[in-house]
């Protein structure tokens, strides 16, 4: 637990609920066990393999595929089984931390879109899981921190940061769960997403016209 929350972040953080400003807090910044938003399966894999993880790959639709895919759709054409040639999740462990990765598939190759990470807190306080965690993100947008109970947010954009989940732009959130294990998630943001639908709608729209036998 200590190297990954080295890895992950620390930082000085107080007891009690703060409201802060979050525009210490860069996209660039926001990495989970290496990973960051953006990054290619392959980067991410090579990454996670130099730090002693252990991966499961899930195989998923590549960009050519998920192009495909959506053609089909436009014209109510089913079922649609499209090849999986891409990655959709890697799924690691490392002693007892485990991480989950989703990926987008892009023009460039699969991208990563979200992050989870979690593992016992191994007997770390609240106050002392947030001072590491604040050292590697900056001060959160919103804290929480007393006994048992940590919870946590680091937004960007400007984002309102009571969760990141529905905001416009990257963020991570981090909580204790009633197990005393630590959550971390690193969201791309509502905006990434629909960019990603736009530009796969973009791709249908400049493709020639195919046949389908479905």
């Amino acid at each position: 637990m200590t190297a990954t929350l080295a890895a992950c972040g620390s930082g000085e953080a107080k007891s009690g609920e703060a409201q802060v400003s979050t525009q210490a807090t860069a996209a660039a910044n926001l990495k989970v066990a290496g990973l960051r938003l953006g990054m290619t399966a392959k980067d991410a894999r090579l990454e996670l393999a130099r730090t002693g993880w252990k991966v499961d790959v899930s195989p998923g639709e590549d960009w050519a595929a998920v192009v495909d895919h959506e053609a089909k759709r436009q014209r109510n054409v089913f079922p649609i089984d499209e090849p999986k040639n891409g990655v959709a999740f890697l799924n690691a462990t490392k002693g007892d931390e485990t991480l989950s990765v989703e990926f987008q598939p892009t023009r460039a190759g699969d991208a990563v879109r979200l992050v989870k990470y979690a593992a016992p807190a191994a007997g770390r306080t609240a106050d002392q899981i947030g001072a590491e965690l604040t050292r590697r993100y900056g001060k959160p947008g919103t804290s929480q921190a007393a006994g048992s109970v940590f919870e946590a947010s680091w937004c960007t954009g400007g984002d309102p940061c009571r969760q990141i989940w529905g905001n416009q732009h990257p963020g991570i959130e981090a909580k204790l769960d009633a197990y005393g294990k630590l959550n971390i998630a690193l969201f791309q943001g509502v905006a990434a997403e629909q960019a990603w639908r736009a530009d796969v709608k973009r791709a249908v729209g400049g493709a020639a016209p195919t046949k389908s036998t479905f």
